[in-house]
């Protein structure tokens, strides 16, 4: 079958002929479960309305979209291996990027690859694919290789998130309030987690060290954005909401005790207290006092007499930090990784070793020689999958993003959204690419969903700020 005969008629008909198999199908399986196993009946209708209701989405490319993103914090906690949640929601976001790309570059023909950014992540994303073979060469682990192509693959939705923003002036605020939900998901899961494990201790130093680890690169990089947003706002009726979401979220960042995470996150606050004027950086110090201030009594109404040592423990994390790199066995153990991971590069700089392919140092956490395939440093992680040219475009794509977030947000004549997307992303990318030093952001499916998103975001703002005659909603 040729690409001209792909038309959105041919499609059409072919579509209809596999829902009328699907059908028939559907009728047998049904006069066989019954026959078979009568007790699985019972489930039939639930199918069934699950399957009405993807039709439904189906019939709205961008409803689709909407709720595939948000349906990502029913897999958004880390878990080994692969779930069953996992594997649907794995078909589903497949199916919806499958589609969308297949009928962009096929049927419609729209010009999905507009701009060096585009390209970049573009190329990146068939590299990372094409290179599959390397695994097997270097003797990786398939199994490894699909959950880090998974990972990866989440990148993807840049594309359609660029394509709704830049077509639909409502979208922005959409994909605001799909974000909204969640890192609001995540930061009342952490918390209550968190709050588990402290009604469980036993113990006076599983109070004063209790952590949640989790998501909590999404945490920190909403944070930054709520803190975006009470600088932008003008009204105290909005302003008041987003200082509780963001003394919500940034608390899912506390109890998560990454000095790392810590640190980046005081990195995105500097970034952006120097980019906005005089006025918003007194509102900065407002919020950040406020925030604390809310914490502390918060914590005394949870916590009771317990609080002081749950400060306890996070100022002594925070204190750890002069000594971190000589007596934190932990952090130097990264260090004798990166050491292993570099000269491993060295062997091998241009086309990189693949994904799932491991490597052996000596490790003085485990007190041997320890095989992973697992990368904390970003770069270097990125260097060793896939060498010189993936990790070039890669990283092409990520800075120039960063470049034309900042253009966004200097641009005083854009509406107040657009224009504050633009600082969100310069500080939530520059955080991240801090942290990335000893937190690989590309390696775990939050992560580069978050970066997907908000990559896509700033495209689709610069693509309809270019269309003059439809200008972007205020």
């Amino acid at each position: 079958m040729n690409a001209s005969a792909l038309t959105p008629e041919t499609l059409g008909a072919r579509g209809r002929f596999a829902l009328w198999s699907g059908l028939a199908f559907g009728l047998l399986l049904v006069l066989y479960l019954t026959w078979s196993a009568p007790d699985l009946v019972a489930f039939l209708p639930v199918v069934l309305l699950g399957l009405l209701w993807l039709w439904w989405l189906g019939k709205n490319t961008t409803r689709f979209l909407y709720f595939t993103l948000a349906a990502f914090v029913l897999v958004a906690r880390y878990k080994e291996g692969f779930q069953v949640e996992e594997i649907f929601y794995g078909l589903l976001y497949l199916g919806f990027l499958g589609y969308w790309f297949t009928s962009r570059f096929f049927f419609y023909r729209d010009p999905v690859l507009q701009t060096t950014t585009d390209w970049s992540l573009w190329l990146f994303l068939i590299y990372v694919t094409l290179s599959f073979p390397f695994t097997f060469l270097h003797g990786g682990d398939g199994t490894v290789m699909l959950s880090e192509w998974l990972s990866l693959s989440m990148l993807a939705f840049y594309f359609p998130v660029k394509e709704a923003c830049s077509r639909r002036a409502s979208s922005l605020r959409h994909f605001f309030i799909i974000l909204a939900w969640i890192g609001f998901f995540i930061a009342l899961r952490n918390l209550y987690e968190y709050w588990l494990g402290f009604r469980s201790a036993t113990a006076l130093w599983q109070i004063a060290g209790g952590r949640v680890t989790e998501n909590e690169h999404v945490l920190m990089m909403m944070s930054l954005a709520c803190l975006a947003l009470f600088l932008g706002v003008q009204h105290y009726r909005r302003k008041i909401p987003l200082l509780l979401v963001f003394i919500f979220l940034f608390t899912g960042v506390v109890i998560g005790q990454s000095r790392a995470l810590w640190i980046s996150f005081a990195l995105g606050t500097f970034v952006i207290f120097i980019l906005i004027d005089r006025k918003r950086k007194a509102q900065l110090f407002l919020i950040i006092l406020s925030g604390i201030t809310v914490f502390v009594l918060l914590g005394i109404l949870l916590f009771d007499d317990f609080f002081s040592l749950v400060v306890l423990g996070l100022i002594n994390r925070l204190g750890s930090l002069e000594t971190a790199t000589t007596a934190d066995i932990s952090l130097v153990n990264r260090f004798i990784e990166m050491k292993a991971v570099w000269d491993y590069i060295l062997h091998n700089p241009i086309l990189g070793y693949g994904l799932g392919v491991p490597y052996h140092y000596y490790s003085i956490v485990y007190e041997f020689t320890h095989e992973t395939s697992f990368i904390h440093n970003g770069y270097l992680g990125a260097l060793y999958r896939h060498g010189l040219t993936g990790a070039s475009l890669l990283f092409f794509f990520y800075f120039s993003t960063i470049w034309q977030a900042l253009r966004l947000w200097r641009q005083a004549n854009l509406p107040f959204l657009p224009r504050i997307t633009g600082l969100i992303v310069v500080a939530a990318f520059t955080a991240e690419a801090l942290v990335a030093n000893t937190e690989n952001p590309f390696t775990n499916s939050d992560r580069t969903l978050m970066i997907g998103i908000l990559g896509g975001l700033v495209a689709g703002i610069r693509e309809r700020a270019s269309k003059a005659a439809d200008p972007i909603e205020s």
